[in-house]
């Protein structure tokens, strides 16, 4: 990886070292399973299943399970051009050598990007040409519950909850192995395991899905903590799984009921654990609909007592507007720590069209009310979600949904004292399997974006900020969502052409997509923009999620109806299907599973007192300043592949240590409390420091010795503290204290390089460089190429002995000669005036490390 890391952007996305991951022996495991995210890995670390994956895996000591993810475009250029296969982060090892790939699919528009992690790995694409010692590619997620598009290229779907089934999976691996047998007898293995569908021997039969009741104590503070920021930077406590809110168009509603809930006092625990064991500064209560929580009256109150003193944010994000009118402490509670922005969901602009797609609790009286209080407790921002495209949309819908956003624009200037923004975002409704509206065309693109053009134009007058997803994304996933298996054809000819990151905006081919298209004979407008009779056999319609087809069918004729269905969390059974409560024990028994259980709570009407929940406690309802008592200088090393962290990235990496550690940090004041720690100069991304400073700032005093050892348990060994003491809290801060920096810089050289080790070797040449009036060096600053003279920077240049293969230098810079220019360009621009080549050319093969800061005063 030396030489592709230096020459990619965001390197941190491949070094791997996460806080708690986990590397075993290959030669100890049984089974080796790489659990692979078809995207970049700032969006497959936000997902909280493949993560739970690891855990339940890695606890088995006969399984070893390790991850792996879509390279951005610049790494699979090297990737390829080096010959070097896809990887997994912890060890190294090629996808082609695990006996599993386990990939996790949230969205349609990655299949060809799942596609090209097999070929970067040398895995044949399709299922019927891999052969023995190939490995098996599974596949899950929402996208499997229409697993037809891609099922030429998966050997398993696992349908539904993974917890339990996976390791059935990989056991009934470790027999087949046992015995020697060839891949068919693997297949004919998991076709007899619940939730599993074999497309390869699929007859017909009926795949139920499976779900999973007891989640075996997952422990919240082993999840793996990134580096790098990702999309959704912080810890995840699943609280509930599952709803029954019913909304027409949701395909998780459905998908994933029967609603689970836990108890308050299980979520203390887990957040507790969480916190301690990653150092998150924020956590996230997850669930799809988190005002549905029982106990979230009782919960949140206690919960920011708890995490208040550590300044830990609480996040809800699926919080639905009439919870948080009925509570309005709510938004003042998880504010106490920092105030961001709130996010409404009111899908629809009309109250008919919000009827039409069953979110009736939505009134505008209700969306005005969310808005103000958000405003009045010093929120800064509310963003709004809508769906354009829905069925039965009119142009009057439309224009409820601008006079709405007026009004709550106006609401909110007028109530907040600090400023607000407001934020309209729309997606195209795009209909998916298993749901009431899974009959109902999608609108043509023109149309759409008629739609989106005129939404832009009046909520521009309206001076409210408008986002909005491309239409031809949205086509394409309604195409993926609906298609059968004759779209595998022109999936892997959209390959072929060259689509892959689809998801991605400015790496979608729509062009490439309409080719291969064209070129397969298949109509993707006769799949997207099509409705569909009630009665024609759906290219799903073999896979059984537990809500009857029969039920679907009715609340796709009660929309037209524009008439709701109750949620039967608080009113009575909707008889949806075997799987939700009367009827649950019985579909539980059929798939042998127990109901009772201390890890889920199965939901029912008969366990909700509508009206019976208590009142919020109103006090206490401001964030707590605690002045520092101690200041604490350090010394620290970041040294091998960690040299690739950013400064913001080692920043929060050291925060985050600190929290693990339990050392009472001070924060800064304000709306958005900082911890109280600043390095001396940031190190550029790259250069490793051998003895870099900073400082802490501590409520609570503890010796610096004691802070050493106990910060550097929880970093890792490449990033550590080396020695620390007192200084007086009214100290300078390190940065404009430090004069000069000094730098090892070395250049590995081949055997084959003796000529170049003799011009090297001269300090009559460092001699002759520091001669010159000036060195112009040419760097880009704000997207411009410039000149800066770096002379004035250099303080001395010396040549010593070669250390190994590489021959070294001892660079010092001054500061303080304004703009700064890294020790790589100034080496490769001197490099390049002595031997061949191009400036880039030498500086990719630079290794430099920062050995010293010299203070004012220092010698």
């Amino acid at each position: 990886m030396d030489e592709i890391l230096p020459a990619v952007s965001k390197p941190s996305r491949y070094i791997g070292m996460e806080w708690n991951a986990i590397k075993k022996d290959p030669a100890n495991a049984k089974v080796k399973v790489a659990l692979a995210f078809p995207d970049t890995y700032e969006i497959g670390m936000s997902h909280l299943g493949l993560k739970i994956l690891y855990q339940i895996l890695n606890r088995r000591p006969e399984f070893m399970a390790e991850r792996a993810y879509a390279p951005w475009v610049d790494a699979e250029r090297l990737l390829r051009q080096q010959r070097v296969p896809l990887c997994t982060i912890e060890s190294g090892y090629s996808l082609a050598d695990f006996d599993l790939i386990g990939f996790t699919l949230q969205y349609e528009l990655s299949y060809t990007t799942l596609l090209n992690m097999l070929d970067l790995a040398g895995i044949p694409l399709q299922s019927e040409q891999r052969r023995e010692g190939d490995p098996f590619v599974i596949a899950g997620g929402p996208v499997a519950f229409n697993p037809e598009p891609i099922a030429d290229f998966i050997d398993l779907f696992l349908l539904g909850d993974a917890e339990e089934a996976i390791i059935e999976i990989c056991e009934a691996v470790m027999q087949w192995k046992a015995t020697g047998g060839p891949r068919e007898e693997l297949l004919e293995a998991w076709a007899k395991i619940e939730g599993c569908y074999v497309p390869a021997l699929h007859q017909g039969e009926t795949i139920r899905k499976r779900t999973a009741i007891h989640l075996d104590g997952i422990d919240y503070g082993a999840f793996l903590v990134p580096f790098m920021e990702i999309v959704h930077d912080r810890v995840s406590i699943e609280v509930m799984r599952g709803c029954t809110q019913g909304c027409r168009f949701c395909q998780a509603g459905y998908i994933y009921r029967p609603l689970r809930e836990r108890s308050a006092e299980e979520i203390m625990q887990m957040t507790l654990q969480a916190r301690r064991g990653t150092g998150y500064e924020e956590v996230s209560l997850g669930s799809l609909s988190i005002a549905d929580l029982t106990d979230l009256p009782h919960l949140i109150h206690p919960l920011m007592e708890d995490l208040l003193p550590e300044k830990i944010s609480l996040s809800l994000p699926s919080l639905r507007v009439e919870a948080l009118n009925r509570f309005p402490q709510v938004a003042e509670e998880i504010g106490r720590v920092r105030k961001t922005g709130f996010t409404i969901a009111p899908e629809a602009g009309s109250q008919r069209l919000r009827k039409v797609i069953n979110k009736e609790g939505f009134d505008e009286e209700q969306i005005f009310m969310a808005v103000r209080n958000a405003a009045k407790s010093g929120w800064e921002s509310v963003k709004f979600y809508f769906m354009i495209g829905l069925p039965t949309e009119t142009q009057t819908d439309l224009d409820e949904m601008i006079r709405i956003t007026r009004e709550s624009a106006r609401i909110a200037r007028a109530e907040s004292a600090r400023g607000f923004g407001l934020t309209v975002s729309t997606s195209s409704f795009v209909p998916k399997p298993h749901t009431p509206f899974q009959w109902y065309a999608q609108e043509p693109m023109d149309i759409l974006k008629e739609k989106q053009d005129f939404l832009k134009r009046k909520l521009r007058e309206a001076k409210v900020s408008y986002k909005w997803h491309h239409v031809q994304s949205s086509f394409l996933e309604a195409v993926f969502s609906l298609g059968d298996r004759s779209l595998g054809r022109a999936i892997l000819r959209g390959y072929e052409l060259g689509c892959r990151l689809d998801g991605w905006t400015e790496h979608l081919r729509f062009d490439l997509w309409m080719q291969a298209f064209d070129e397969t004979g298949i109509d993707p407008k006769a799949i997207a923009n099509r409705p569909r009779n009630l009665d024609e056999p759906l290219p799903w319609d073999h896979i059984d999620i537990g809500v009857n087809k029969s039920f679907l069918q009715r609340e796709y004729k009660k929309a037209l109806e524009v008439r709701g269905t109750a949620d039967c969390h608080t009113a009575p059974c909707t008889a949806c299907g075997e799987i939700c409560q009367p009827n649950w024990p019985t579909w539980a028994e059929k798939v042998g599973m127990k109901v009772s259980g201390p890890e889920f709570r199965v939901s029912s009407s008969t366990c909700v007192v509508p009206g019976a929940e208590p009142e919020i406690q109103n006090s206490k309802l401001k964030t707590l300043y605690e002045a520092p008592v101690q200041r604490i200088r350090f010394i620290f090393q970041k040294i091998g592949v960690l040299r690739y962290l950013s400064h913001l990235e080692l920043m929060k990496a050291l925060g985050r240590a600190v929290r693990r550690a339990r050392i009472a940090v001070a924060y800064s004041q304000g709306y958005n409390p900082q911890p109280k720690l600043a390095c001396a100069m940031a190190l550029p991304v790259g250069v490793e420091g051998w003895q870099e400073l900073a400082d802490i700032e501590l409520s609570a005093a503890i010796a610096p010795e004691e802070l050493v050892a106990r910060v550097n348990r929880s970093l890792a060994p490449e990033l550590h503290l080396l020695r620390a003491w007192e200084v007086p809290l009214a100290s300078p801060s390190l940065t404009p204290l430090v004069r000069e920096l000094n730098y090892r810089v070395s250049l590995p050289l081949d055997s084959s390089s003796q000529e170049i080790r003799v011009k090297l070797s001269s300090q009559a040449l460092c001699n002759e460089w520091l001669d010159r009036p000036s060195i112009p060096v040419r760097v880009r600053r704000k997207d411009r190429l410039v000149d800066v003279d770096v002379r004035p920077q250099i303080l001395a240049l010396v040549a010593l002995r070669e250390e190994g293969s590489a021959f070294c230098w001892d660079l010092r810079l001054s500061t303080g000669h304004g703009s700064s220019v890294r020790p790589h360009v100034i080496m490769a621009h001197l490099l390049k005036d002595t031997l061949d080549g191009q400036c880039d050319e030498w500086e990719a093969k630079l290794r430099v490390a920062r050995v010293a800061l010299i203070l004012d005063g220092e010698q």
